[in-house]
C-alpha cells in the first residue's frame, strides 16, 4: 500500500473516532453530565470492540475468547445479555477446523456463524446450531468439523470465498450460581501453513478502514434505534424490536423500551409468562446500549430469578429506590435507559403491560400474595449474583 492511501485509511479512523464522539454528544441521548459520560465511554467502549473483532483475529490460529464485546465489569457494548455467556472466534472458509468440547450444566446453548460485522458490505448472518443437536458421547463430550468440503458426523459447511467468518457461541446461564458452561476449544487441522506470526502491512490497513466503519455503523445505529422507539411508542412502552441481521438471536422476539424514571417513580411490568422457552428474561441498560451492572444490582431478571404469581403472570417494578419486592429490576442509578426482552423458542411471544405509578402506591399495581423483601433479603440475593458472575468470569 502506498504512503498516500494508508494515510488516508488512517486519517479515516481518527476522523470515525471525533465523528462518533460528536454523533453521541449531539443527540438526544446525552443531555446530562451522566448520559454524556457514558456517551463518551462508549465510544472508547466501540474502538476496543472494533480491534477485538476487526484487527485481532487471527483466523489460521483461532481461539474462543469471552469478552470481545462483553466484560461484566470493565466494559461491554450491544446490550450483552447477562444470562448468556458468550464466547466468540473468527475462522477462514479456505481452512478446516476442529471443535471439540463438553457439554455443560447450562439452560441451553447455541452456536452461531456470521461472515463478518456491523458495516462490511457483505456481512450476513450465515446460520444457527444447537448444542443440543449435535450428537456427543456419554460424557457430554463431542466434536464438530467446520469445512467447504462434507464430513461425516457433526460438521458445519464453510465457504471458501469468505475469509472473515464470526462463530458466536451463547451459552444461557439461567442459576449464576451452579450452571457451568459448555468447555470449548478449536484448532485448525490440515497442511495448511500457519499464520507468520503479524498482520502484513496491507491487510492491517484494510482492518483498520474495517473498524472504523464498524465505530460509526454502531453509533449511528445505537443512536437511531432509541429515537425510533421513543417515535413510534414513546417513553415508557415496549417496542417489538426488528433485529434482521445486525447480530442478535434471529428467531428470538426482541422487545425494546427506553424508559424514563425519577426518584419517586416505579413502572410496573406484567407479562404472561410461556409455558415453554428456551430462554426469557428481562435486562437493563444505558442509552448507548451498555448492559447496567448487574455484579451489585438486580438490573435484569430471568425466567428462574423471576417470581411468577399465582394466576401465570410476572409482575416487575422498575425504580431507582428499592420497592421491597421480589422482582424488582434496578436500573443502578441510571434515569433514562433501555429496558429489554428476549424471548427464545417461547410458545408464544407475549406482549407486556406497563404502567407508571407513584413509588409510594406500586403495591395496588402488584398481585396481592407479592411478598415483601427486606434490606437483608435484597442484600443476600445481589451476593450471590456477584458470586455468580465472578465465578463464571473468572473475575
Amino acid at each position: 500500500m502506498d504512503a498516500t492511501a494508508s494515510a488516508r485509511i488512517w486519517d479515516r479512523h481518527l476522523t470515525a473516532l471525533d465523528e462518533t464522539r460528536n454523533l453521541w454528544l449531539g443527540s438526544p441521548w446525552a443531555l446530562d453530565e451522566q448520559e454524556r459520560s457514558r456517551a463518551l465511554a462508549q465510544v472508547v467502549n466501540t474502538l476496543h470492540c472494533a480491534f477485538n473483532i476487526g484487527i485481532a483475529p487471527r483466523q489460521s490460529f483461532p481461539y474462543f475468547d469471552k469478552h470481545p464485546f462483553h466484560h461484566p465489569v470493565a466494559y461491554t457494548w450491544g446490550l450483552c445479555c447477562p444470562d448468556f455467556h458468550y464466547r466468540h472466534a473468527f475462522v477462514d472458509g479456505r481452512r478446516t477446523y476442529r471443535i471439540r468440547g463438553r457439554r455443560g450444566a447450562g439452560h441451553w446453548s447455541e452456536l452461531h456463524l456470521q461472515d463478518g460485522f456491523w458495516g462490511d458490505p457483505e456481512y450476513a448472518q450465515i446460520g444457527a446450531w444447537d448444542l443440543a443437536d449435535f450428537s456427543a458421547e456419554a460424557d457430554g463430550s463431542f466434536e464438530i468439523i467446520l469445512s467447504a468440503e462434507p464430513h461425516a458426523g457433526n460438521w458445519i459447511p464453510l465457504d471458501r470465498t469468505r475469509h472473515s467468518y464470526m462463530i458466536v457461541v451463547r451459552d444461557v446461564i439461567y442459576d449464576w450460581v451452579r450452571d457451568e458452561a459448555t468447555q470449548l476449544e478449536i484448532e485448525p487441522i490440515g497442511e495448511e501453513p500457519l499464520d507468520i506470526g503479524y498482520t502484513g502491512e496491507d491487510e492491517l490497513y484494510s482492518r483498520l478502514d474495517k473498524a472504523s466503519t464498524f465505530i460509526l455503523t454502531s453509533a449511528k445505529h445505537w443512536i437511531a434505534r432509541a429515537s425510533e422507539i421513543v417515535n413510534e411508542v414513546g417513553f415508557n412502552q415496549f417496542w417489538e424490536g426488528r433485529e434482521a441481521n445486525i447480530g442478535g438471536i434471529q428467531h428470538a422476539g426482541y422487545h425494546f423500551m427506553v424508559f424514563k424514571v425519577e426518584p419517586e417513580d416505579a413502572l410496573v411490568i406484567d407479562v404472561d409468562v410461556p409455558a415453554r422457552a428456551k430462554f426469557w428474561g428481562i435486562q437493563t441498560a444505558d442509552l448507548c446500549q451498555q448492559t447496567l451492572d448487574y455484579l451489585n444490582h438486580q438490573s435484569s431478571l430471568n425466567a428462574k430469578q423471576t417470581r411468577i404469581d399465582p394466576d401465570g403472570k410476572a409482575r416487575f417494578v422498575l425504580s431507582l429506590k428499592d420497592p421491597g419486592v421480589p422482582n424488582w429490576i434496578d436500573p443502578a442509578g441510571v434515569r433514562r435507559g433501555i429496558a429489554a426482552w428476549r424471548w427464545v423458542g417461547t410458545d408464544f411471544i407475549p406482549r407486556s403491560r406497563v404502567r407508571k405509578s407513584a413509588l409510594s402506591g406500586v403495591r395496588d399495581l402488584l398481585h396481592a400474595d407479592t411478598p415483601q423483601v427486606t434490606a437483608a433479603e435484597r442484600a443476600a440475593v445481589i451476593a450471590e449474583r456477584r458470586a455468580g458472575v465472578r465465578r463464571l468470569y473468572g473475575i
